[in-house]
């Protein structure tokens, strides 16, 4: 494979990967653990393998500053996410998190000066309308209003990791990265989780160590490393509609394994996201569609 068809190919499998992030946070927080905790268990452990690559020449100490800011301000964004998943219907908050199209849209204008073509206003719009059929304000608590307003900074904080990743500034191994990243998140996860005194510290039973080993690799460590080696080698355009692949995983895995119900509303919104990452940018679609029939050939060359 070249470079250009591992790039989607990794992003691919880490949507997939995150998409197991609103089941194994459901699955810990039936057994009693909180979002600080189990945000905090999502970083941690990961962390631990990764101290190994935190050693940087210090010409890339720009760039560590750059990733430790992105860790920061996505560790405290997936806290929201977590605290909405919680409160919120799980579809709710999964949903507000694929507003990230748009964002990614409207940071790539204004910070990054990308061109927008007709087809991503569209795919902008769909999104937004998908996330008004799903935010009910008359049926939510003053709480709960404030909770979604929050939950809307998980995508800006991702669809800037988007951008920012598509064309870093400086070369940083992708382990490096991680490792950075993931020490800026515990920035602001150690101090929030002593803050809480939770009561629940570890899980309990098997099914709980399952599900935050689950989250800590499977939903964390190994589709994050997907990403920051996958994003650099694939246009913003191709990764928004791959992320697609996350949602359905998300949605179907909580409806199925933990017995979520999905309304009418719910199942619509899912699919209008859908569409709108399809539609974004035709040539993202055959330029997948390329990379999709390269691998067929080369698979029926080798057998």
């Amino acid at each position: 494979m070249t470079s250009q068809t591992n790039g989607p190919l990794f992003v691919l499998l880490a949507a997939i990967g995150f998409g197991f992030n609103p089941l194994f946070v459901q699955i810990l927080f039936a057994q009693g653990m909180t979002p600080e905790m189990v945000t905090l268990y999502r970083f941690v452990l990961p962390c631990i393998l990764l101290l190994f690559y935190l050693p940087t020449p210090l010409v890339l100490w720009a760039e560590v500053s750059r990733m430790l800011m992105l860790g920061f301000a996505n560790g405290l964004a997936m806290l929201v996410y977590f605290y909405a998943l919680q409160t919120l219907p799980s579809a709710t908050a999964i949903l507000i998190y694929y507003t990230y199209p748009f964002f990614s849209l409207l940071i790539g204008v204004l910070m990054f000066q990308r061109m927008v073509s007709i087809n991503a206003l569209l795919s902008a719009i769909l999104v937004l309308i998908a996330a008004s059929l799903v935010i009910q304000p008359d049926q939510l608590s003053m709480e709960s209003k404030w909770l979604v307003i929050g939950c809307f900074l998980a995508p800006m904080i991702f669809a800037l990791q988007i951008q920012y990743l598509a064309k870093p500034k400086q070369n940083l191994t992708a382990l490096g990265r991680m490792a950075w990243g993931t020490i800026g998140h515990l920035i602001v996860l150690i101090p929030m989780a002593i803050y809480s005194c939770p009561v629940m510290i570890f899980p309990d039973g098997l099914n709980g160590w399952w599900a935050l080993l689950g989250l800590a690799f499977i939903a964390a460590a190994l589709p994050q490393y997907l990403f920051v080696i996958g994003a650099i080698k694939t246009k913003p355009d191709v990764i928004a509609i791959l992320g697609a692949a996350e949602l359905v995983v998300a949605m179907l895995s909580c409806s199925l394994l933990l017995d979520t119900r999905l309304t009418r509303l719910d199942i619509t919104a899912m699919l209008l996201v859908i569409v709108a990452l399809c539609i974004r940018d035709p040539k993202a679609i055959q330029h997948i569609k390329a990379i999709a029939e390269t691998d067929l050939e080369k698979l029926n060359v080798s057998s």
